[in-house]
């Protein structure tokens, strides 16, 4: 059935999608590279979303266009082109008015020998205002989030976390105000039954009107829930409000034991502020608590690592919380403070996972439940977001093959170039 809509197009987040979304492609029998779609029988593929305002080559390579960046600005001239080409049917004709938009990259046109060729710019300016929706636009309870209504309320940070793509990618951080929020949801609480609300910021308490859109949301009696806490901005507030809808777990991340290595990260807050913090919200009946941590940070050591055994015991007996301890290796992104470190590497990896674990099982039966990402996940997560356009049609050319694509980094610096050029 997908074969036969006259366009697709997609919003990739991770990196780990992107062989996903070609798969999801080649399943349909449309053909992936956007030469073999000439005829106008084949649709129109397009892509944008998070990963285009980070590294966009790999995705490219099956797409007639990308959205580099904030899209709403140029979605509706988009709109009005694939509608004319719908018309004329002129393949070659759509690109080139596609190239003429802004921040939209044409691959077929844009890249020559597998070189970047134009001096598109990602767009990372779009103020948040009343013409743009400020909320999702269904809520199913098959979706990821479930019943769940999600509230944007801003884009961009104002800080500069080490590890974190967010303040070199995504531009100036960019708040609504809160009667644009309170305007739209008033309204949209008459139509229809929602019992819970998420807040998606990269950081809930950097919202400068949280505490009144908390005050609306307790006076229309909605659950809350927040897409990212940082555990030095968790407020009285913002626990209550988890409390009031229901909800007995936290998600932070601390992202490592060692407080120096902490304040590298970009994350200044003290072992005592986390346990300060976290006993806070057992008192409001959060009894679970779901710990973010990155091994192979810059500089650290096995002892760091043995850390983090330690900083959960503490939070145990203090608390009595349960504890489940989600861990990852660091992965180096372009256009963060660590895009030149290394990367841990597959069997380093498990290796500290290894030590690790070795410290989690010392707890005996009330031992934090331990999830690692998969180091080989991990380091093709890596290869991808450093990998270039050659990179993408050889990932395509083997989706249709069968084929498994075996990626390097050797075009790290290389790739570093041209992203620089979209920014």
């Amino acid at each position: 059935m997908l074969e036969r809509f006259p366009v697709i197009t997609a919003g990739i987040s991770y990196e780990g999608d992107i062989e996903k979304f070609f798969r999801w492609l080649h399943g349909a029998n449309i053909p992936l590279a956007p030469m073999a779609r000439k005829d106008a029988s084949f649709p129109v593929v397009g892509a944008g979303g998070a990963l285009t305002y980070i590294n966009p080559f790999v995705v490219a390579a099956v797409c007639d266009f990308v959205v580099l960046g904030d899209g709403l600005d140029v979605l509706g001239a988009i709109v009005s082109v694939v509608r004319s080409y719908r018309v004329h049917g002129v393949r070659e004709k759509l690109w080139e008015e596609l190239a003429d938009l802004p921040s939209v990259l044409v691959p077929p046109l844009h890249f020559s020998e597998m070189r970047l060729t134009t001096q598109k710019k990602v767009n990372t300016s779009q103020p948040l205002t009343e013409e743009y929706p400020a909320y999702s636009t269904w809520i199913t309870p098959r979706s990821a989030f479930g019943d769940t209504l999600l509230v944007e309320l801003q884009r961009g940070c104002f800080r500069n976390c080490s590890y974190c793509t967010l303040p070199s990618s995504f531009g100036k951080a960019r708040q609504r105000e809160f009667s644009q929020v309170q305007a739209p949801l008033a309204e949209l609480f008459q139509k229809k039954d929602v019992c819970q609300v998420g807040l998606v910021t990269p950081e809930a308490g950097d919202y400068r009107e949280l505490d009144m859109l908390l005050d609306f949301l307790a006076r229309e009696d909605k659950g809350v829930s927040f897409a990212s806490l940082r555990l030095d901005r968790i407020s009285v507030k913002m626990m209550a409000s988890l409390a009031r809808g229901g909800r007995h777990s936290i998600t932070v991340a601390p992202e490592t034991a060692n407080e120096t290595l902490r304040i590298s990260c970009g994350k200044p807050f003290t072992d005592e502020l986390i346990l300060e913090k976290l006993s806070r919200a057992r008192s409001f009946g959060i009894d679970q608590v779901k710990l973010y941590f990155m091994i192979g940070l810059p500089r650290e050591t096995d002892d760091d690592v043995i850390a983090i055994s330690s900083l959960c015991r503490k939070i145990v007996e203090k608390t009595e919380q349960k504890l489940i301890i989600s861990v990852s290796p660091f992965v180096p992104k372009p256009g963060t403070v660590w895009q030149s470190e290394a990367f841990l590497g597959q069997s380093e990896t498990k290796r500290k996972y290894a030590v690790l674990g070795k410290e989690i099982r010392k707890f005996g039966k009330k031992a934090p439940e331990l999830r690692l990402t998969s180091p080989k996940e991990a380091e093709r997560e890596y290869l991808l977001a450093w990998a270039g356009h050659e990179t993408g049609q050889n990932l395509a050319k083997n989706v249709e093959l069968g084929k498994k694509t075996d990626l390097s980094d050797a075009g790290r610096a290389e790739t570093l170039l041209e992203l620089n050029c979209l920014y």
